[in-house]
């Protein structure tokens, strides 16, 4: 039975015009520069200072370290939203986390504020405190510091903080999560807390007893920590509202304090109250985790009852249902993530990745798509905005083709958002890492792409972010990489000069991959030691199955699945540089090994070796296309990485799940590496997630199939294929074309796809000239970003993107104008 009464659904006649409260909004949210908020640094470190009980349990010193700053927090109304508070101190705010890697902003307190790509305003009073008070602190006390300590500067940790192998992400993190909010709207968190309490009373005397006690015990202190701030958040309310001389405004915030004082310590009953509820938790669970890819998840399923009930009984409109949306998206959107100005070029650009996920089907697999799917798809239209990160499951047998059409509507109106996710592969990938069929349909995106059963499992899902390339180059040159010179890294291997077959590099790669692999995994389980003792998340622990039926933090393995996510940078690069080494060298033996090695060594420079790398880039077969042996390299790839990854058990007692996600790091990465075997020379950028290299695959339908083959199986954590299409003025024939193709690519197989529609030039210009178009929204790779607010490499990879016209299904060439204007940027 469908759940879809709108006489409309794209709900054209809602407009920012007819919302002036989301027009303002929106407007103001451009407006805003952010600012690193240092209010949470300093509360966690005057309690750890000050009041921490250092024999208390970790989750219990966790916990009231949260619920410290809870209390403390300040309660905020920097604008007319219809939501309470906000996540940071700064209307737009970075907020600090100093036991990760906020101490990496030491060196820039002085010119971070003055910086010129995407300066992040710091006063100097906070500045000075930072600098005499809070950092010295945690200098050795932050989770980096304290791995080097006690596992005795190891190897992986020297390997990571190179940044040119890997990147362990707990170092920064581990967030990355899917909560459930349905038991805090219908219990409230003092229903939770009332839980947590008759299971603590339960717990016997003995060992395991007291460790589960203790844990609950820090779900109640953590969860009170919420209802402080919600009273603070009313009391506020009441005050702004006794000195408001805007009347409107005055019932609205009279109105806003009831709400915060009966939610969410007590069940929601009204669709606002629901809304309210969850933003005020999504605070409180950035109290305790840092802002990153923390994603609330399927929002059109979790408050569909009150938008219904609240609809049917005449408490609420259409309108208000996407002013009060669209509020909630502004919140999400209020902070970023501190970049410090030497990783802006892995990171910059990237918002903190909040995901939203729409449609798809229900827990029994009936269509799921509701009258608040439609609703949150004209916000996200009308506002356009970087975050949240909003994605559409889409189940093609399930699911309406009115449905498919507008979300293709949705995306060539914005020409980015959403992202398309195919439900039948993605529920397929879920049960294949031995999830239930009811919690594998109730799949939610975290962050950029990756997939988790809502509040079931708990993924840490950017553990690893490995570079292929690395392992590609050490392959070439028997475990060195000409970017660390003569150093052995990986282990010895022999020459491939002196190889006969393409098997026998194979075995080679395999082994120098494994290696460095293996390398990340034995890092991420150092951190993780380390996150059990330092980091557990009892707050967020209440917000997920699991953990209060064990009596388990979340770190501790308290979810119902519990994997860690590694992800990979330059598979195209890779996957093309196999099948050059395959077919060139081995197979037509056009080249020697010795040759080819000379000339990536060269870079390619002179004329034999110009000729080479044409042949190569030209005349190799290409990912992304239908060549056998580009086929073969790609799926072997695939399937050994996913075979190797499924081999190891993290310490949370759960499988790692490969990804093909990248953020900017292609960009950055690819900017710092040598030539490889596929022509690519020195310093060019690598493609994006699991997308072909730029250029490599001349039609539309070659290259989705080539991607769809490799099917989720071998991908439980997912991909980003990014492709761009040319702008068509004949919009209704372009949303029909663009949702067929969306539907075949997903019989095929295909997990995801993202789109941006803009042509070369229009890139081009908007690198030239960043102030004319200072709104304009891109997706790189996972995530959508501001193009001005990328860096240069960056921007350079989403103008070289393949565009293929959607009418005849090719490839539209570069301009040559353009191709000059960026080759002559290089020199």
């Amino acid at each position: 039975m469908t759940q879809v009464t709108l006489h409309d659904i794209s709900l054209q006649e809602y407009t920012l015009e007819s919302i002036p409260r989301l027009q303002k909004l929106r407007q103001r949210a451009f407006e805003l520069k952010p600012a690193i908020c240092i209010e949470r640094a300093h509360y966690i470190t005057e309690y750890l200072q000050d009041m921490d009980a250092e024999n208390d349990p970790p989750e219990i010193r966790q916990a009231k370290k949260v619920r410290h700053f809870l209390m403390h927090k300040s309660a905020n109304f920097h604008d007319h939203n219809l939501l309470a508070g906000s996540t940071t101190s700064k209307p737009l705010g970075a907020p600090l986390f100093p036991e990760f890697f906020a101490l990496s902003l030491w060196p820039e307190l002085q010119t971070v504020s003055k910086r010129k790509k995407n300066p992040q305003t710091l006063s100097a009073e906070d500045a000075q405190e930072l600098n005499f008070d809070i950092f010295p602190f945690w200098m050795d006390k932050n989770v980096q510091e304290l791995a080097r300590t006690r596992f005795n500067n190891p190897e992986c940790l020297r390997l990571f903080e190179s940044l040119v192998f890997f990147i362990a992400a707990k170092a920064g993190c581990i967030s990355h999560a899917v909560p459930t909010y349905e038991p805090m709207l219908q219990l409230g968190l003092q229903g939770l807390i009332d839980i947590a309490a008759q299971k603590e009373n339960e717990q016997d005397d003995s060992r395991n007893g007291r460790k589960k006690a203790g844990f609950y015990q820090a779900v109640q202190i953590s969860l009170q920590g919420i209802i402080e701030h919600a009273e603070q958040l009313a009391r506020k309310a009441d005050r702004r509202a006794e000195g408001e001389s805007d009347s409107e405004w005055q019932k609205e915030l009279r109105q806003i304090a009831d709400i915060c004082r009966r939610v969410p310590v007590r069940p929601a009953t009204t669709f606002r109250e629901a809304v309210n509820a969850i933003w005020i938790c999504q605070v409180g669970i950035h109290a305790e985790n840092i802002n990153m890819a923390m994603s609330p998840g399927r929002l059109d399923q979790v408050l569909y009852p009150y938008y219904r009930r609240d609809i049917d009984e005449g408490r609420l409109t259409i309108k208000k249902a996407i002013e009060l949306i669209g509020c909630l998206w502004l919140k999400i959107a209020d902070n970023v993530t501190m970049v410090p100005e030497a990783s802006e070029e892995l990171f910059g650009g990237a918002g903190t990745v909040p995901a939203i996920t729409l449609g798809g089907v229900d827990a029994d697999g009936e269509d799921a798509v509701n009258d608040l799917t439609y609703i949150m798809l004209r916000a996200t239209e009308l506002l356009k905005i970087r975050d949240p990160n909003v994605n559409a499951r889409y189940h093609y047998e399930k699911n309406t083709e009115e449905y498919n059409r507008r979300v293709s509507e949705v995306i060539i109106e914005t020409k980015s958002v959403p992202a398309f996710f195919n439900d039948v592969a993605n529920i397929n990938t879920l049960m294949g890492q031995k999830e239930t069929l009811e919690h594998a349909r109730d799949y939610a995106v975290i962050g950029c792409v990756e997939l988790a059963s809502a509040g079931r499992d708990y993924p840490a899902s950017s553990s690893i972010i490995l570079n292929l390339v690395a392992a590609m180059e050490m392959a070439l040159f028997s475990g060195k990489r000409p970017i660390t010179g003569d150093e052995q890294i990986g282990p010895p291997t022999p020459l491939p000069e002196t190889l006969t077959s393409f098997e026998q590099f194979w075995e080679i790669f395999k082994k120098q991959l494994d290696w460095l692999a293996g390398q990340a995994i034995q890092l991420n389980e150092y951190f993780g030691a380390i996150h059990q003792e330092m980091m557990p998340s009892p707050l967020l622990s209440a917000f997920f199955h699991g953990p209060l039926d064990k009596g388990h933090d979340l770190i501790n393995g308290g979810a119902l699945y519990n994997s860690s996510g590694a992800t990979h940078i330059g598979f195209a690069d890779v996957v093309d540089s196999l099948n050059a080494i395959d077919k060139v060298v081995f197979t037509d033996k056009k080249y020697t090994f010795t040759h080819l090695l000379k000339a990536i060594k060269e870079n390619f420079s002179g004329e034999e070796n110009e000729k080479m790398r044409l042949i190569l880039k030209k005349h190799a077969p290409k990912y992304g296309t239908e060549h056998p042996v580009a086929r073969k390299n790609a799926m072997n790839l695939v399937r050994h990485l996913f075979e190797f990854y499924q081999g190891h058990t993290n310490y949370r007692g759960g499988p790692y799940r490969p990804a093909y996600w990248t953020m900017t790091n292609h960009a950055g990465l690819g900017g710092i590496c040598g030539a490889l075997p596929n022509g690519r020379k020195k310093g060019e950028l690598f493609a994006s997630g699991i997308t072909p290299v730029s250029g490599a695959a001349p039609e539309l339908t070659a290259c989705l199939n080539s991607v769809a083959d490799l099917g989720g199986k071998y991908v439980p954590g997912c991909w980003a294929l990014n492709i761009k299409y040319s702008p068509e003025k004949k919009t209704a024939q372009a949303i029909e074309r663009f949702a067929q193709t969306i539907k075949a690519y997903f019989m095929s197989g295909g997990q995801q796809v993202q789109f941006n529609l803009m042509t070369y030039e229009d890139l081009m210009k908007a690198k030239e000239n960043p102030d004319d178009n200072p709104e304009l929204m891109v997706r790189v790779s996972g995530y959508s970003a501001y193009f001005k607010d990328l860096n240069k490499l960056m921007q350079n990879e989403l103008i070289t993107r393949t565009q293929y016209d959607l009418t005849t299904g090719n490839a539209v060439p570069i301009p040559q104008n353009v191709s000059e204007k960026l080759e002559k940027g290089k020199k």
